[in-house]
């Protein structure tokens, strides 16, 4: 139910669906360094990485863009969007056209970032229009920020938790721990799309 909640409105598309834009951003989602001395990253949502090349790939836009994410306890860890980036270019994206926002440890910070990436405004002076790339449950938060931000955004969202395959059924109503982990996820996103609103309210 909590799911279905944050994933409410949210469709994957086929990349051929999507309208051409000036950039594709790719949001950082989060990752786990293995143990060892190497320090491998290992993602837990691969799907916004793979989504972006295919969009890339499908001509959509010139420029491919990754967010730095980083977290405060793993100061030494490169930027999730460096990672990425190299990806990216193995998968045969040309370097010149991959680009990777400075470090950042939210979406705000995202969003602001990838501004400061553009600052002069176009000839036209319309707004830049992106193709945002990120999960499903972020994609409505993420999306007004970079509006915020001064960003035309069509959202290309992945990584959707709850297949559509999915009925519910009894056991959807037991108590489980794989069910407070997502009722707990689905009450994070609540509160953090809450504050985003409450701070657009001031802004206008």
């Amino acid at each position: 139910i909590a799911l279905n909640a944050i994933e409410s409105g949210m469709e994957r598309q086929p990349v051929s669906a999507a309208s051409p834009a000036e950039a594709i951003v790719v949001l950082s989602g989060g990752r786990m360094i293995a143990p060892g001395e190497a320090r491998i990253s290992e993602w837990t949502d691969a799907n916004r990485c793979f989504g972006g090349v295919e969009l890339y790939y499908a001509g959509k836009a010139p420029l491919l863009i990754f967010t730095g994410g980083g977290v405060p306890w793993e100061p030494d860890a490169l930027p999730e969007g460096e990672i990425l980036s190299g990806y990216a270019a193995m998968c045969g994206v040309p370097k010149e056209a991959i680009r990777v926002s400075g470090k950042v440890l939210n979406t705000e910070e995202e969003a602001k970032a990838v501004r400061e990436m553009f600052k002069e405004p176009s000839e036209s002076g319309k707004k830049m229009r992106i193709l945002l790339v990120t999960s499903a449950f972020h994609m409505p938060r993420a999306a007004s920020l970079f509006e915020n931000a001064g960003f035309e955004v069509e959202p290309y969202p992945v990584q959707f938790l709850l297949s559509s395959e999915h009925r519910l059924g009894i056991l959807d109503l037991l108590p489980s721990p794989g069910g407070l982990g997502q009722t707990t996820h689905a009450l994070r996103e609540f509160y953090g799309r809450a504050f985003v609103a409450i701070f657009k309210q001031k802004l206008d």
